[in-house]
């Protein structure tokens, strides 16, 4: 679990808590938070746990962090405001039951309990494809339209488990009305970096 976090250090392990304790097997899960550096109240909850400082200044820059830093070879994208279902461990590693995760690329799409799109909101690989992309996400993105690279490239290459129909973990996003809107949201929803994304995102995917 590579988990960014910024501004909710109370909801942030909330999250954590909510996770650990839902996973069948949660000795075998390690969750990594991802902090920045000039946010001092959650780098300071973050000493308390495994995590890593990033000074980007940006969530994508956070998880790319965390994902070097990751041990694992399953990797799941985790904010503060997605909910778990029970035994989701045993769920995401069912689907690549005698797969090599070292090596093979897969990345498994999962439902959020809203969107009827191919957007995968979450990111879940395999170390295999992370290491075949360099990244979890194109460090130039800040925040929106990483996630939207990440789907189509993914369902292009046809390395996607649609899961869809099968694992829900929702997510608790004010887009669908299930959270109030904070600064973190605003920060990373505002329409700058809503243009500089979608300006990005065309230039390196014009057939998309």
């Amino acid at each position: 679990l590579i988990h960014a976090t910024r501004g909710r250090s109370t909801k942030a392990v909330g999250c954590r808590e909510s996770w650990m304790n839902t996973a069948a097997n949660p000795w075998n899960v390690e969750h990594v938070f991802a902090v920045d550096f000039d946010d001092k109240e959650s780098v300071a909850m973050a000493k308390q746990f495994v995590s890593v400082t990033s000074h980007g200044r940006s969530c994508v820059a956070a998880w790319n962090l965390a994902a070097k830093s990751a041990r694992g070879d399953l990797i799941v994208q985790l904010s503060d405001d997605w909910l778990p279902s029970p035994n989701w461990d045993l769920k995401l590693l069912d689907l690549v039951k005698g797969r090599d995760l070292a090596r093979e690329q897969i990345v498994i799409a999962v439902n959020d309990g809203h969107r009827r799109d191919d957007l995968l909101c979450m990111a879940i690989l395999s170390r295999g494809r992370l290491e075949a992309q360099g990244e979890l996400f194109f460090d130039g993105y800040e925040s929106v339209f990483s996630d939207n690279e990440f789907s189509v490239r993914a369902f292009a290459d046809r390395v996607v488990i649609d899961a869809r129909d099968k694992i829900t973990f929702e997510h608790a996003h004010p887009a669908f009305g299930k959270a109030p809107m904070d600064k973190t949201y605003e920060h990373n929803n505002s329409s700058e970096r809503y243009k500089a994304g979608k300006a990005l995102f065309d230039a390196r995917n014009p057939s998309k």
